[in-house]
C-alpha cells in the first residue's frame, strides 16, 4: 500500500495543483494562530497551557496535535481505503512547493536570456523557499528543497506511515521560536533522511570517490546537514559550474541527479515490498 501512495502522490504532485488551504504547511500556520489566539485571553487553565507554550516542548505538542487527531482517527476506523486515501493526502500536502518550482523555472529563463538581476532575485527566492538562512549555489539549494519537500516526507511515511509524514511536515513548517534547542531539533529530525538519501547519490552516481565523504558525514555526528548533503553530492557528481558564466548546467545537472536518486529509492521500495519487508 504504502508504494502505490507513494507512486500515486508523486503523479499527482506533478499534475494536480492542491489548493493552498490543503497545504499542510497552511493548515499548521492556521492551527498556530488559533492556539495563540484562544490562549490569549481565558480562564487561569488557558493562562497555562498559553504560558507552558512559550517552552519549545509545548509548542511542538500543540503544533503537532492535528497529526495526532488525523493519525488517530485512521487508526480508529481501520479501513485499508481511507489509510491509502489519507496516505496519499498526506503525502501530496507535505510534498508542496510551488513557490521553489516556479522559482526554478523563473531562473532557468532569465539566465538563459542573459539577465543577471532577474537571474540573483530568482536564486534569492530558491533560497527563500528552501529554509536555508545563508546565501549558497543554487545546487546545494536545490539538494536542500528536494530533501525537505520530497525526499524526507517519502522516508517517514515508509518508516512510521501517516502519522510520521505529518509530523515531520509539521516541524518542517511550523511557526517557532529561534534558539539554539530549534536548531538542535532541525539538525536530529533531517539527519537520516541526509544521511539516507546522500547514501543514493553513491549508488546512481561516483560510488568510489563519493563513499569517503559519505562515511565521514555519518562518522561526525555534529556536521551540518546542508553541508554533509552538498559534500557527498559532489563528490558523486560534478556539480560546480565549469565556469563563471555557466549558471544553468549546474542546475540541470543537480535536478538529473536527484531523480535518478529518487528512482533508485522507489526501485529498492519496490523491491523490499515484492520481497514481503513492507
Amino acid at each position: 500500500m504504502q508504494l502505490l501512495a507513494i507512486l500515486l502522490a508523486y503523479s499527482l504532485e506533478r499534475s494536480v495543483t492542491l489548493s493552498r488551504n490543503l497545504h499542510w504547511r497552511r493548515i499548521v500556520l492556521r492551527w498556530q494562530q488559533w492556539q495563540a489566539k484562544k490562549t490569549q485571553v481565558g480562564s487561569d487553565s488557558q493562562e497555562k497551557i498559553a504560558e507552558w507554550r512559550q517552552h519549545l516542548l509545548g509548542e511542538v505538542v500543540w503544533a503537532v496535535l492535528p497529526a495526532l487527531i488525523i493519525t488517530f482517527v485512521v487508526v480508529l476506523v481501520d479501513s485499508f481505503l481511507l489509510s491509502f486515501v489519507i496516505g496519499v493526502l498526506a503525502l501530496l500536502a507535505a510534498m508542496q512547493c510551488g513557490q521553489a518550482r516556479a522559482a526554478y523555472k523563473a531562473y532557468l529563463e532569465a539566465a538563459n536570456s542573459g539577465d543577471t538581476g532577474a537571474t540573483a532575485e530568482q536564486l534569492r527566492q530558491i533560497r527563500r523557499a528552501s529554509g536555508h538562512q545563508e546565501a549558497a549555489p543554487v545546487h546545494d539549494l536545490l539538494l536542500w528543497i528536494h530533501l525537505r519537500y520530497y525526499f524526507a516526507p517519502l522516508l517517514y511515511y515508509v518508516l512510521f506511515g501517516i502519522f510520521g509524514v505529518l509530523v515531520y511536515a509539521t516541524l518542517r513548517d511550523m511557526k517557532h521560536p529561534r534558539n539554539k534547542a530549534w536548531d538542535q531539533l532541525q539538525l536530529i529530525v533531517h539527519w537520516l533522511p541526509t544521511r539516507i538519501m546522500s547514501f543514493g547519490f553513491l549508488m546512481v552516481g561516483n560510488f568510489g570517490k563519493a563513499l569517503p565523504v559519505w562515511l565521514s558525514s555519518v562518522g561526525n555526528t555534529p556536521q551540518n546537514n546542508f553541508a554533509a548533503l552538498s559534500k557527498v553530492a559532489n563528490a558523486a557528481e560534478q556539480l560546480e559550474p565549469s565556469h563563471e558564466d555557466d549558471v544553468t548546467s549546474t542546475a540541470l545537472t543537480t535536478v538529473a541527479l536527484m531523480k535518478r536518486n529518487l528512482l533508485f529509492f522507489i526501485v529498492l521500495l519496490a523491491v523490499m515490498t515484492i520481497a514481503g519487508w513492507f
